[in-house]
């Protein structure tokens, strides 16, 4: 019995012996196929007038000590937008190929990657210079003067008898450019900025290598805030932010969370919030980087008509748009790149961000190397979209700083110095009135109705409007502290779209933030007695927060005169604090005296105590006292008159 068991499990360990060898081989394969990433290339080749020209490329490959042979092919240029979706896909062209190189075997790696130049003619080659890294020829069949555009191109590496394939964008130029496209690249630091420190850091230390690139940050009051704190990343984040707007090419714009419900603070009475919505970022950035913010004002999420008009009435008159947030998306039609006006909000100059353009080059799961080929040839391909147009037309890119690497920022940088086509630019130039409905754009553009909940509850109003009172009462008394940052930029924050219920949450958490940090100061109430008129009253305060408070001291009582009077400025900066307060008058021998600390501007209470106060010096004891004293010094002076002898002026 025990015998036929052992054989069973022996038959059966074999089989799963055999099923273990059949699937390792292939998880195996499957984990080492080759592959290889486009670190960089050219995005521009200039043909001359022998009709040749160049371009180079950088590939890393996977496993990197396996020998692999590329190719190249080049395809017709692209005529129309929703061409580029498939090369951005991966998936290619559908067209048939122009040209392509024969086969050649990547060598002279340093580093891990190799190196080539395809060379592109249309007559006949040029002549190839000696050198270790590959120059394959490409047969480029067009004219001379004629070749314009840009082109798909695709790239196939084979490694270990698998290929593996990508696409990317090739710009061409034979021709002089009279009026290049204008491209706003505004790099955001939303809070995720701080979260990836590292990288935002490492970008900023790139934007001050890169002086001359026209380039705008935008400033989110809460990332600011965080990066105000102590500690050492941020003080490393402090100093980058300083350097990378130490440029004049280098604008700041405004850039407010994206669920601030302007419009409805502006409706229920907070139309100064709306201007402090914008003011904080300004006054942040101006502290941490020396630098003031300029006119335009980035706005994300899907704001409401209703909030456009509040911001205007604020004083806005340019904003940056998702065109997401539009009936039509500038960037699927052939109007595009010229400021317009919205519909329903008149005055306000507005431009929109180009969609794909922004999702592409935020694109983490493309490699940075063709990410930036990608982008370029995009932007490239929409000048050629309007080669003549009389006026300048503008691209706006938005991306996160948070994901944006140092490489695609490199290569972008480096792509637009020797790029004809397009030329880097800030911000503001791009909303001079002149350039409204330039280029057969539209002057008006209609917005999508937002759907987002705007309902504000009586509860909200008190205690946004509560807060706000006290907030502002409060974080001016500060002194060298972030606390009042906190405070406002919780306070402010707290400004959101959304249910009531959502906006209240938001409010309280501010409301206890704030609580939490008057909760440091009390009075103390322990009973006073003075020994008559005349007496200082003695006064003591406690300050638990670790930071400096201007505060009044304010003396109620209608019982006790004080000759210097009854409000004391006070600068609260240790924990225990005592004043004596003179007193000149006063009536009765007990009272109640009222203390109340608040803020200069006395409207926010920060302590009180309500203190009984009681004067010795007019009780029936002291009378008794003195009566008694008197009584005594007159009985010994009677019994001190009769003992005296009779007589003794006689002698």
């Amino acid at each position: 019995m025990f015998h036929r068991f052992s054989t069973w499990w022996r038959a059966l360990s074999v089989v799963l012996l055999c099923l273990a060898t059949m699937a390792w081989p292939t998880a195996a394969r499957a984990a080492a196929t080759p592959s290889f990433t486009l670190l960089h290339q050219d995005a521009v080749a200039t043909v001359t007038a022998k009709g040749t020209s160049h371009f180079a490329l950088t590939l890393s490959t996977s496993p990197a000590s396996a020998s692999s042979r590329a190719r190249v092919t080049i395809y017709p240029r692209v005529i129309d937008r929703s061409q580029l979706a498939p090369i951005v896909a991966g998936t290619g062209s559908t067209q048939k190929s122009l040209g392509t190189t024969s086969a050649f075997t990547l060598k002279c790696e340093t580093h891990g990657r190799y190196k080539f130049t395809v060379n592109l003619y249309s007559r006949r080659p040029g002549t190839a210079r000696r050198s270790c890294a590959p120059a394959p020829r490409l047969h480029f069949p067009c004219p001379a003067q004629r070749c314009d555009g840009v082109y798909p191109i695709r790239i196939e590496v084979t490694t270990s008898g698998a290929t593996s394939t990508q696409w990317s964008l090739l710009a061409v130029q034979s021709t002089p450019v009279d009026q290049p496209l204008r491209v706003d690249l505004v790099e955001t630091m939303d809070p995720n900025a701080r979260v990836h420190a590292k990288r935002s850091i490492a970008v900023l230390h790139l934007l001050a290598h890169h002086p001359s690139s026209a380039v705008s940050l935008s400033a989110d009051y809460r990332t600011l805030d965080t990066v105000a704190q102590p500690g050492a990343e941020n003080t490393l984040f402090r100093t980058a932010l300083r350097q990378a707007f130490v440029s004049p090419l280098h604008e700041a714009v405004d850039a407010p969370p994206a669920n601030i419900d302007f419009g409805g603070l502006a409706v229920h009475g907070f139309g100064d919030e709306v201007r402090h919505q914008l003011a904080l970022s300004a006054t942040l950035l101006k502290s941490l980087a020396s630098r003031d913010v300029d006119s335009p004002v980035l706005l994300n999420g899907t704001p409401s008509l209703q909030s456009l008009r509040a911001l205007k009435r604020a004083g806005v008159r340019d904003v940056i748009l998702p065109e997401a947030d539009l009936t039509v998306a500038p960037s699927a039609t052939l109007n595009w790149g010229a400021p317009f006006h919205v519909e329903g909000v008149g005055g306000l100059s507005v431009l929109s961000t180009d969609g794909p353009l922004s999702t592409l080059f935020a694109d983490t799961s493309i490699s940075a190397g063709r990410r930036a080929a990608l982008t370029l040839g995009t932007l490239a391909f929409l000048h050629f979209e309007a080669p003549d147009a009389p006026g300048a037309r503008t691209v706006v890119i938005v991306a996160p700083i948070s994901q944006t690497s140092v490489g695609i920022l490199k290569d972008v940088f480096n792509g637009f110095a020797s790029n004809p086509f397009i030329t880097l630019s800030t911000l503001t130039p791009s909303f001079d009135a002149s350039l409204v409905a330039s280029n057969g754009a539209p002057a008006t553009r209609s917005m999508l109705d937002s759907h987002t909940d705007t309902r504000w509850s009586s509860h909200n109003i008190t205690t946004l409007r509560s807060l706000v009172v006290e907030v502002n009462s409060y974080a001016p008394a500060l002194r060298s502290t972030n606390i009042g940052n906190d405070l406002t930029v919780a306070m402010e924050a707290s400004e959101i779209t959304g249910s009531p219920s959502v906006r209240q949450s938001a409010i309280d958490t501010a409301t206890n933030a704030l609580k939490g940090q008057l909760g440091n100061f009390s009075v103390d109430p322990s009973t006073i007695t003075l020994a008559g008129s005349g007496t200082s009253i003695p006064i003591t305060l406690t300050n638990h927060a670790p930071y400096t408070v201007m505060a009044n001291v304010h003396l109620l009582t209608n019982q006790i005169t004080f000759p210097k009077g009854n409000d004391l400025p006070m600068t609260l900066n240790t924990l225990t604090q005592s004043v004596r307060v003179a007193t000149s008058s006063h009536t009765g021998s007990s009272l109640t005296l009222q203390v109340i600390v608040t803020t200069p501007n006395n409207r926010l209470v920060l302590a009180r105590a309500a203190i009984q106060v009681r004067i010795a010096g007019t009780s029936i004891v002291g009378y008794f006292l003195t009566i008694a004293s008197l009584l005594v010094l007159a009985y010994w002076w009677m019994r001190t008159y009769r003992k005296r002898p009779k007589g003794r002026h006689a002698r």
